[in-house]
């Protein structure tokens, strides 16, 4: 996904989980070539959904039981929040590939992947107030 002939890589990110919603845009070499946002969203939506919506995709796959929706250059994750004692929502998180990026389905759909089980790994439901 990244550019091959890349030297340096950067990271800026815009929020903090517990504010809801966080922005990162990776940067190669001065140039951004990858957005990855997380946020809490209302219950009830899809990671299809979610990547038509932004992405305008009709062509997509889906993985994990439709938790995950990918094309060649953006993917969505779902993560439900539905236990006792937790915010009834959800949590999205969104990736796509801006040029001089490389599209390639199997390796979004493979970041999609390993980013929403790293990130349900941190238990990102938030507790009722």
């Amino acid at each position: 996904m990244l550019p091959e002939s890349g030297k340096k890589i950067a990271v800026e990110q815009d929020g903090e989980p517990s504010d809801g919603s966080v922005l990162c845009n990776v940067m190669v070499d001065g140039a951004k070539v990858l957005i990855v946002s997380t946020e809490w969203i209302n219950p009830g939506d899809s990671a299809s959904h979610i990547l038509r919506s932004r992405l305008h995709a009709a062509e997509q796959k889906s993985a994990d039981g439709g938790a995950i929706a990918y094309a060649d250059q953006a993917a969505a994750s779902l993560i439900q929040c539905r236990r006792a004692g937790f915010q009834t929502e959800d949590v999205s998180t969104f990736i796509m590939t801006l040029k001089p990026g490389r599209t390639d389905e199997h390796a979004v759909e493979g970041v999609i992947s390993s980013y929403t089980a790293a990130y349900k790994k941190q238990q990102p439901c938030r507790p009722e107030s």
